[in-house]
């Protein structure tokens, strides 16, 4: 998981400063925006959505 999330890192990075250095700042300022309000529009759905199962049973770990 580590190695995914590390190679992920790696190439995004070059992605976003190819695309930093096209755009200006202020479509760098929207597109920044756009990424929280999403972020923050999914952790509010999560947040009021009832999840069909509120209890799971599972084998393993007796936890």
């Amino acid at each position: 998981m580590a190695v995914l999330l590390l190679i992920g890192g790696v190439i995004g990075a070059q992605i976003g400063t190819r695309i930093g250095v096209k755009m200006k700042a202020e479509q760098l300022r929207i597109l920044l925006a756009i990424m929280v309000l999403v972020v923050c529009f999914k952790l509010a759905l999560d947040l009021l959505i009832t999840p069909t199962e509120l209890f799971s049973i599972g084998a393993g770990g007796g936890h």
